[in-house]
């Protein structure tokens, strides 16, 4: 990186010497030095260092946009729960859309829109909205990093190639928002709203474009001393005491090897390998980058501030976050739980939680469970609401159930379903499981029940847990006055009928209370279940009694007061149209890829309602079952 002034000059008098004189190859050479100046002077080296203030610039405007739309998705939260929205009900009472309406429409269209196939599902394809924001920042990295010429100099003795400097600053630029981006706490959502995993996705891409970039950075480096001399001058320069190439090798070997282990489907494949290595790798990276940027002007300050982002995030999760050590509770000590095994895999668990831990419909925590692996953790949305907290109550004294669903598949979530047989827990002798808690994250910025009048919840399988806590937060919301909703639908897809049971004691009182208001569909979607038997009252007869899993021989009714049970695969497209009957509608899915890829569509798709002045707004909101 640093201007190069030349290479050791040679012996003898070599002032008066012609530029094409191999000796003329130093400062002490009157033409050498001319051209050295000249070339500066065209395309300045300290210069180049602006490329980078231009990169942070552009994610702070960016930041600050995201800002800007975060406080209006408050200021809108305010206004409908102060209820002094009289305009708003009036212009919803006159069915009329207004141009904002249709103009946020028309991004949501855009930036719903997602690619579907089994390519797009297993790779995991961002949606249309994702994909234009990263095209247009590539467009302006590849702009600031092409666009100005020359991208050599004359000799790699008039100093560093122009191209090489540039693209080594803006790669150093990017490192602290990589950082920022990664953070479970980190003050990107502080300032946004955005929650980490939404985040997580810019992180990887970004951290693509670093990539790109230090390898951009790295080929002028080659091919200017190969221009110059050969393989010889490329071994000299390489070499040379104080040069760069030779401590810019090991952090770029180290930045791909993190990139490639971040690739979805090898993150997914090797989750366990990827988590374990992915910090201390990054961690010898930055150390690695104060060795080759030797406090080269201000390249410093972008790896101080990102030390800066990067110990302010882990200081925040390990004493605020992470119950083990808040500061708030007794250090080193998990919370009590119950295990409870439940058909098709899936494990129930409830901790037992302090009741001043307080969470929001939608979150999630990330757990540990030292006596299965020290080392794993695992995230999983909170499937109920918390305890309202007693007047008076002192910190501590009291607990309030916490629930996770928990589904098999490998690793933690196996052996914590193997662990439930030798659980000798019974409620009276007391908990025998302990479970470190880090979390509350994620949820949801806008006050839904009190925005929207119909709120539709799509759930594949587990997906269920994301859904329910905010049927419940809504049904408290309409019995105490404080929501317009008027319509719950939920629609959920289960592969056996036995799986309806996962949440039915907890579904049915809610339906009871609220018979009016919450409406559910299941569909069970494993072609091979046995026959249906219908019920014997004639006004149930489109409710269903479905056989469970195959392999079980007990069969599972389903009560009709629980909803209407159908044996096939949703056609989401088709479905979520019909589901659209109010002027202002909320959309909440949670499943496998392809069903919030056939969500996200149909949710695109139903823009042109809003366009067309038939209703006024209809909003997405997907969970993942990881990141």
């Amino acid at each position: 990186m640093p201007m190069s002034m030349g290479d050791t000059p040679s012996t003898g008098n070599v002032t008066d010497l012609p530029l094409s004189d191999p000796r003329c190859d130093s400062d002490a050479c009157a033409a050498f030095k001319a051209a050295h100046q000249a070339s500066q002077a065209a395309v300045s080296y300290d210069h180049q260092y602006d490329y980078g203030h231009y990169a942070t610039w552009y994610y702070l405007a960016t930041i600050g946009v995201a800002m800007v739309v975060y406080a209006y998705r408050l200021y809108r939260n305010r206004v409908a729960r102060s209820g002094a929205s009289a305009q708003r009900q009036q212009q919803q009472r006159s069915g009329k859309t207004t141009l904002r309406h249709k103009f946020l429409a028309i991004c949501r269209f855009v930036n719903y829109r997602h690619s579907k196939g089994r390519v797009s599902d297993y790779f995991g394809f961002l949606s249309l909205g994702t994909l234009g924001f990263l095209a247009i920042t590539s467009l302006f990295l590849l702009l600031m990093t092409f666009l100005v010429h020359p991208y050599y100099r004359g000799r790699r003795g008039y100093g560093s190639p122009p191209l090489a400097v540039r693209t080594g600053l803006m790669a150093q630029a990017l490192t602290p928002i990589i950082v920022a981006l990664a953070g479970k706490v980190n003050f990107i959502t502080m300032l946004t709203g955005i929650s980490h995993e939404k985040l997580n996705v810019f992180h990887r891409w970004v951290s693509y474009m670093c990539l790109f970039l230090s390898i951009v950075h790295t080929v002028p480096f080659i091919v200017q001393p190969l221009r110059d001399g050969g393989p010889a001058a490329l071994r000299k320069q390489y070499y040379k005491p104080g040069g760069m190439e030779y401590t810019g090798t090991p952090p770029l070997g180290i930045l791909v090897g993190i990139v490639v282990l971040s690739i979805p489907w090898i993150r997914h494949r090797f989750y366990n390998f990827f988590y374990r290595l992915h910090i201390p790798m990054y961690v010898v990276y930055l150390g690695l980058l104060f060795w080759h940027s030797d406090q080269e002007k201000d390249s410093w300050v972008y790896l101080y501030a990102t030390l800066a982002i990067w110990l302010a995030s882990c200081l925040a999760r390990l004493f605020y976050k992470w119950q083990t050590f808040s500061i708030f509770r007794d250090w080193f000590h998990g919370l009590p739980s119950r295990v409870e095994e439940l058909p098709g895999g899936m494990t129930k668990v409830t901790i037992l939680a302090p009741a001043d831990f307080q969470w929001k419909p939608g979150q999630h925590c990330w757990i540990r469970i030292p006596h299965l692996s020290l080392l794993q953790n695992h995230p999983f949305t909170i499937a109920n609401l918390p305890k309202r907290s007693s007047a008076g109550a002192e910190r501590g004294t009291e607990v309030q159930e916490m629930v996770l669903y928990v589904r098999a598949h490998q690793g933690l979530t196996l052996d914590l379903l193997k662990s439930v047989e030798n659980h000798d827990i019974v409620e009276d002798r007391g908990p025998a499981m302990s479970i470190h808690i880090d979390g509350p994250y994620g949820g949801v910025v806008e006050d839904v029940p009190a925005l929207y009048e119909s709120l539709i919840f799509v759930a594949g399988g587990s997906g269920i847990s994301a859904c329910l806590p905010w049927i419940m937060h809504t049904a408290e919301r309409v019995a105490d006055g404080s929501a317009t909703a008027k319509n719950i639908r939920l629609v959920w897809m289960v592969r056996y009928a036995s799986q309806i049971q996962w949440i039915a004691d907890e579904l049915e009182p809610l339906i009871n209370a609220h018979p009016d208001l919450i409406q559910v569909d299941f569909f069970v979607t494993n072609s091979t279940s046995p026959a249906i038997a219908s019920t014997d009252s004639e006004k149930n007869s489109e409710k269903e009694v479905v056989a469970g899993k195959p392999s079980e021989k007990s069969t599972t009714t389903v009560s009709p007061k629980l909803g209407q049970v159908h044996t096939q695969r949703p056609c989401l497209p088709d479905l979520i149209p019909s589901l659209l009957t109010a002027r202002r509608c909320f959309i909440l899915g949670c499943g496998p890829e392809s069903l919030r890829t056939d969500l996200a569509n149909a949710a695109s798709s139903a823009q042109k309602k809003v366009m067309a002045g038939e209703a006024d707004i209809i909003t997405l909101h997907t969970e993942s079952f990881g990141w």
